[in-house]
């Protein structure tokens, strides 16, 4: 929770939308007989930056009937005559008393579904996953009232089959479901000449729609290894896994709750190993019901699937034959055979990279607005930014520059070493803030690379909106009432200033006390952080041996004079607030 104390683009937030048919009026995007007459025109016209809208699903648009039924869509996407830069899906998600999931505005239950697309081969059709995803919680929830939640996927590399008009399935009746697809148009980092399943998506349950048994996957009955013949004219191949664990079987509940081990093997090697784990504790969609901030085998409720990207370019040579082979952590007890994990494996061929340098301003995660990283804003602290290597050669240092638009701007000189495709998070020093009366635009730009001008600057400058935190008195008192079953000592309490120190800390606490502490600081802006070791909260315990609420609910807030509350933190937050 940042605050400070006083001395006496649109809703899509990160995406600017260029509409190279101004005159044709909004609303005829939704409907594709009106947009497939000027697609053409539109490909043609479009500049490098410009970005075309695809608009398939709004709140408008039924919600599903049937038991977690999902969206089913006929999409028209472009031509193959323009280059795209990057490709956006944007998925936002409301809660409304129009879902028809179950009595809920947002569903009860968290439910997985993927991002579904249909092409066309032969007689039949392949299926692709570009994406999945699973709906949280939804008693008590707040999903972004009446503007919703938004969740962004990068599909650039799908570019290939994004082609004319194709089925698209995805969501469920849970919440409301808005679509869109971002075309930008420009150079990408280089072109994606083929995209492959690697592996079926595996067996349609009517409960988990495509998945695999753990006890096949562990023996290797299914997933076998596989020859692939790679393409001659590529110059860079990748491999990409979005795997989820679930079911509630055995001692450990598989695979749901239970961290296991997945591998590929190429050639008769084993090359890549890694675990399906995702630590759920500092979900920004919170609070949400259930058990939210639990760790999950590559989910959390209200979250994206992870995904897991290998560039094997250096491992192979182009037009060989490949062998591939998929291998899981076998079973700790035979109880665990009926687990389910949902899957999908698919192989990337690319060409040359475009650039030899180029920075890729990937993220600015905070200040931003963004809801993913909501939960870390507001904050005046340390801007931190995520920057890939999207060029050829090694990148050694980088020149950055940034502070609010219009105001004193900062550099900040980086030093490190940075290979194609890899991306690393940088901590900036605080900036210059004076001004900041109202929430401002914040400008982050990567003037130099390796004392050069960015071969692709279009890609290495973001801006994002500075939110003002919550302003206090120089006075105020923290009012704590732990909660019980030896739960406060995971608890800590500290306080620190913009020059990273740090002026309270409290811990070693006891169960059922209340503490009152009073606080005088000095004009200036700072971080309060409340931590919980065990990642849950400081609500009633949930999902113990009797799986029901136990205990006693704690409570944290910041008060002013006669005991007003200034600030109320919701007791449910999981690792940290």
């Amino acid at each position: 929770a940042g605050f400070f104390l006083p001395s006496g683009f649109s809703f899509l937030k990160k995406y600017f939308i260029f509409m190279p048919f101004m005159s044709v009026k909004a609303d005829l995007l939704y409907r594709p007989f009106v947009f497939l007459l000027f697609l053409g025109l539109v490909s043609a016209e479009m500049k490098s930056g410009d970005t075309l809208v695809i608009h398939p699903i709004t709140f408008e648009t039924p919600s599903p009937e049937g038991w977690n039924a999902p969206y089913r869509v006929i999409v028209s996407f472009p031509s193959e005559n323009t280059t795209w830069n990057k490709i956006w899906l944007v998925q936002t998600l409301k809660c409304d008393p129009s879902t028809r999931g179950d009595k809920y505005d947002c569903g009860e239950w968290d439910y997985i579904w993927d991002v579904l697309l249909h092409v066309p081969a032969g007689d039949s059709t392949e299926v692709f996953k570009l994406g999945s995803y699973v709906t949280p919680y939804g008693k008590r929830l707040y999903l972004g009232g009446d503007q919703g939640w938004i969740w962004t996927y990068d599909i650039t590399d799908y570019a290939p089959l994004l082609q004319g008009d194709l089925d698209l399935t995805m969501g469920n009746n849970q919440e409301l479901l808005d679509l869109k697809f971002l075309f930008i148009a420009g150079t990408p980092v280089r072109d994606v000449l083929t995209v492959e399943n690697v592996y079926s998506p595996g067996k349609l349950d009517e409960h988990y729609s495509y998945m695999y048994r753990y006890s096949a996957l562990a023996g290797d009955s299914v997933l076998q290894a596989k020859e692939l013949i790679l393409r001659p004219d590529a110059a860079g191949y990748r491999l990409k896994a979005i795997i989820s664990g679930h079911g509630h079987e055995g001692p450990d509940n598989c695979c749901e709750w239970t961290d296991k081990w997945h591998a590929y093997w190429l050639n008769g090697n084993k090359t890549y190993t890694w675990n399906i784990w995702k630590d759920c504790g500092n979900n920004a969609v919170y609070p949400q019901g259930g058990t939210w901030p639990y760790d999950r085998a590559g989910w959390c409720p209200g979250t994206k699937v992870d995904e897991y990207s290998f560039e094997i370019t250096d491992l192979v040579e182009p037009g060989a034959t490949v062998t591939i082979d998929y291998e899981i952590e076998p079973p700790m007890d035979e109880q665990e055979n009926p687990g389910i994990y949902r899957m999908a494996h698919q192989l990337f061929s690319y060409g040359t990279p475009y650039f030899s340098v180029n920075a890729e301003l990937k993220e600015v995660i905070n200040p931003s607005s963004e809801d993913d990283y909501s939960r870390i804003n507001p904050t005046l602290f340390e801007p931190r930014i995520l920057v890939q290597n999207s060029g050829s050669d090694v990148i050694r240092n980088m020149r950055i520059t940034y502070g609010m638009l219009y105001g004193v701007q900062s550099t900040y000189r980086w030093r490190g070493l940075l290979v194609f495709l890899e991306q690393t998070e940088i901590a900036l020093p605080i900036p210059d803030w004076s001004g900041l009366n109202q929430d401002r635009t914040f400008v982050v730009e990567i003037a130099a690379v390796n004392g050069m001008r960015d071969d692709y600057p279009q890609d290495s400058r973001r801006t994002t909106r500075v939110q003002i935190p919550a302003v206090l008195p120089e006075a105020f008192t923290i009012y704590l009432q732990t909660n019980n079953f030896g739960r406060a000592r995971e608890n800590t309490l500290s306080i620190r200033n913009q020059a990273d120190s740090t002026v309270l800390k409290m811990d070693n606490l006891e169960d059922d006390q209340l503490y009152k502490i009073p606080v005088q600081l000095d004009t200036g802006f700072y971080e309060l952080l409340f931590s919980d070791q065990e990642e849950d909260g400081i609500d009633r315990l949930w999902w113990k041996s009797n799986k029901d609420s136990v205990g006693s609910s704690g409570k944290l807030q910041l008060l002013g004079i006669y005991d007003t509350v200034l600030v109320e933190f919701p007791p449910d937050f999981g690792q940290e607030i």
